[in-house]
């Protein structure tokens, strides 16, 4: 079964690879999700958000003031975890997918360097642990320049043309549990169902799948 697990996976993403027109993208997340989309697209990390989160505040804090928190040093703390944590000026960042600080600064700084605005992406999401974005936050992405925008939300506003809507699972989480569980066979995530996400790179269009 993991060998056809296996197969069905590398089908699939060879199929999204050979879809894919756009290149030099940058993908800018509070979530594993972009770090999930440029593997399986065999493309180069150009966003520092990678193998990281941080609160939902704080992602729309960081792209409604880009320069300034990109342009930001890393500030270590110690706050109980077993991974590095870090103050972007006023932003936590969780390195939770690195071993040392050292690791996590060195691949910051290096993926910040990388970064091109002009083929900018940017995706959010709840998270079942914290409160829930709110209109105003989802709305203050209107007015940030960028080649797509895509908020994942229980919640769907008429008015807001890059909202991707998923329910809450049956134990009550918010999208951003709910997004990453798998299809068994095919072991594709929920919002690979949800949102033709290749086309959204190619073009900034956001197409739910119905």
């Amino acid at each position: 079964m993991r060998i056809i697990t296996g197969i069905i996976q590398a089908l699939s993403n060879q199929c999204c690879r050979l879809r894919l027109h756009n290149d030099s993208f940058t993908i800018i997340t509070n979530t594993c999700i972009g770090g999930i989309m440029y593997h399986k697209l065999g493309k180069r990390f150009l966003s520092p958000t990678i193998n990281l989160w941080f609160q939902d505040e704080d992602f729309f804090k960081m792209v409604n003031d880009f320069d300034y928190y990109f342009a930001q040093p890393l500030r270590f703390v110690k706050i109980g975890m077993d991974y590095p944590t870090a103050y972007l000026d006023d932003i936590l960042i969780h390195f939770n997918h690195y071993h040392t600080e050292d690791e996590a600064a060195a691949k910051w700084s290096e993926r910040v360097k990388r970064i091109n605005k002009d083929n900018l992406f940017l995706i959010c999401s709840d998270r079942p642990d914290k409160r829930s974005i709110t209109y105003d936050d989802i709305a203050s992405l209107k007015s940030i320049p960028c080649r797509g925008k895509v908020v994942f939300s229980v919640n769907q506003y008429k008015d807001i043309d890059y909202i991707v809507p998923l329910p809450k699972d049956d134990k009550g989480n918010y999208v951003n549990q709910y997004m990453f569980d798998k299809s068994k066979l095919a072991q594709r995530y929920r919002w690979e169902f949800a949102w033709d996400w290749v086309h959204w790179l190619n073009t900034g269009e956001v197409n739910c799948k119905k």
